[in-house]
């Protein structure tokens, strides 16, 4: 199964880019870019990065074990 990282782009910050070192295995596109979703919901949700107070500017950058950008969602098209 694929594995898929997703680094999180934060404009606002200092440092503005969190590497996702650990990957999560997707089978495929659409399975993917649910998990994204999912998980950036998650994060707004669940507040873990305090650090981060506009969810709203941040994006993920998701690429494939190669590098590869496959996908880039930002935050706001989580919301529902």
């Amino acid at each position: 199964m694929p594995r898929y990282f997703l680094h999180l782009r934060y404009p606002a910050s200092e440092d503005g880019f969190a590497r996702d070192d650990e990957g999560d295995e997707i089978p495929d596109h659409k399975a993917l870019r649910q998990h994204v979703i999912e998980t950036a919901r998650d994060l707004m949700r669940g507040a873990r990065l305090k650090a981060i107070p506009e969810w709203l500017q941040c994006t993920f950058e998701v690429t494939d074990e190669s590098g590869t950008v496959v996908l880039t969602l930002p935050f706001s098209d989580a919301v529902q």
